[in-house]
């Protein structure tokens, strides 16, 4: 009986383990090569320019309720929201960053057309307000939930 208890805490114990390991270890890329690529390849002032007009394009394409490119166009911004960041854009393909989509996809999945487009419209505004603050950080945050949730308003039209 006794060995039966240790055996299934030690299978407890490497689940949870492997869990944890899974958790730390980079997800799949969100940002392709070409696009993380062409933004390294702009200098800093260009990309804080250009990341400020696609801001106020994809808060206007919101605004229209013209959706098609919000999600590609956000994914851009990221990029450019990392560069101005950090110095350099990757892939983002973090585990924070799989588990922020996962986390906005899942709840997108679960709301109508009108919800999820208001909160779209939210995340635009706090994103260009972000941008505008400086704080580039949290405005890549606000990019790729604005991302995740457009995607997933594509896939449910």
């Amino acid at each position: 009986m006794r060995s039966t208890r240790q055996s299934a805490l030690a299978a407890v114990v490497l689940a949870l383990a492997l869990a944890l390991t899974a958790g730390c270890q980079a997800g799949e890329p969100l940002v392709p090569r070409s696009v993380y690529e062409k933004v390294n390849a702009d200098g800093r002032e260009w990309t804080y320019d250009t990341a400020w007009q696609n801001i106020r394009k994809v808060n206007a394409h919101l605004a229209d309720d013209a959706l098609e490119t919000v999600g590609d166009e956000a994914l851009f911004i990221a990029s450019q929201m990392e560069r101005l960041e950090t110095g350099k854009a990757g892939s983002l393909g973090s585990s924070e960053v799989t588990a922020l989509v996962d986390e906005v996809t899942r709840t997108a999945q679960g709301q109508d057309r009108t919800k999820n487009l208001r909160n779209a419209r939210e995340l635009g505004q706090k994103l260009q307000e972000r941008f505008d603050a400086g704080d580039f950080a949290s405005a890549k945050t606000y990019a790729i939930s604005l991302h995740a949730t457009a995607v997933t308003m594509a896939m449910v039209d």
